[in-house]
């Protein structure tokens, strides 16, 4: 069993969780857009597939990061960011809530 306080430098796996949840604000801004609509018009099923498959990529991209090590040190601008992207009401609105507790147990690993 590996040390988790060896782990991987926290701004780099903070870096790298901000690269894979960039595209998780547009998704969000689509999957609202799509809610608004009280008939669905003609692709609405195809884009709301597209916006599955995007955030099923962006957990697949989370699973291959390797955690950071345990530090006590505050967080850093990037390690904040990285802890944002889940907050607010729309992805609780807008995401599954399994798949959206998933981000939030890769997130949490990542960053202990």
């Amino acid at each position: 069993m590996t040390d988790p306080a060896a782990g991987v430098d926290r701004e780099l796996v903070a870096e790298s969780i901000n690269r894979a949840m960039e595209r998780f604000p547009l998704i969000l801004e689509i999957l609202e857009e799509l809610s608004r609509a009280g008939i669905p018009h003609p692709g609405d099923v195809e884009i709301r597939h597209g916006c599955e498959r995007g955030l099923t990529s962006m957990l697949a991209a989370l699973a291959r990061i390797p955690p950071a090590a345990i530090s006590p040190d505050p967080a850093g601008e990037m390690e904040e960011k990285a802890g944002r992207w889940l907050l607010g009401e729309m992805p609780r609105r807008l995401v599954d809530a399994g798949r959206l507790e998933r981000f939030e147990q890769f997130i949490g690993r990542l960053l202990p």
